[in-house]
């Protein structure tokens, strides 16, 4: 089952993805210098080793690159023989996503210290959700920086049960039957963190290049 819905799940995402970016048209936002100056004058984002950084930006952008790319190789060990061969992870590739689990906790929470008051949702982005609710129609301009933001935050708090599912796995105080519910857990909530990643992480793109 599980193997099931990872495989539908992560293939309803990425033609999602596919589709935006061939449907969707990219239309400036509507705080062009803003968007301007968070790319750096033409620098790429992701580039954390510019002269006339700060060392807070440095840091930041490091701690994205950390977390990203320590999220892929857990989503690689973790689903990849599950996936593809239905087996559980065992030997090194155990070892390896249980040490790249810190790290990536680790950057998470600098993430969410230094980026979260920039992902705070303004009066227009909650007007824009509550026009969302109620199906209403809305302003592009009230829901131009909506999605990047609700996946930024929906990340965060998906990291709260990947995270405590797999440290309290690692005692015994729950019995047989509940580790079984924490692995269940912890597959099923990293699943959605992946999938919610890939998401945030392609509307930041799109953003970057509007």
């Amino acid at each position: 089952m599980f193997q099931t819905i990872s495989w539908v799940s992560l293939g309803l995402v990425l033609a999602g993805i596919i589709g935006h970016c061939l449907l969707s048209p990219r239309q400036r936002l509507a705080k062009g210098k803003a968007a301007k100056a968070a790319k750096g004058n033409g620098r790429s984002w992701w580039c954390c080793c510019s002269g006339d950084l700060s060392t807070l930006a440095k840091l930041r952008r490091l701690a994205c690159l950390l977390a990203a790319g320590s999220l892929v190789m857990l989503f690689v060990t973790g689903f990849a023989g599950r996936l593809l061969f239905g087996e559980q992870i065992t030997g090194y590739t155990l070892m390896l996503h249980v040490g790249l689990a810190p790290v990536f906790i680790v950057c998470t929470g600098f993430i969410l210290v230094v980026w979260g008051y920039q992902c705070r949702l303004n009066e227009d982005d909650w007007q824009g959700l509550t026009s969302l609710m109620r199906l209403e129609k809305t302003d592009s301009g009230d829901t131009a920086d909506l999605g990047w933001k609700l996946t930024f935050w929906l990340s965060m708090f998906l990291v709260v049960p990947v995270s405590l599912s797999m440290v309290l796995g690692m005692f015994q105080i729950f019995g047989t039957h509940g580790q079984e519910l924490l692995i269940s857990l912890h597959q099923y909530t990293s699943l959605a963190l992946t999938l919610v990643a890939m998401i945030h992480v392609h509307l930041i793109i799109r953003r970057q290049r509007k």
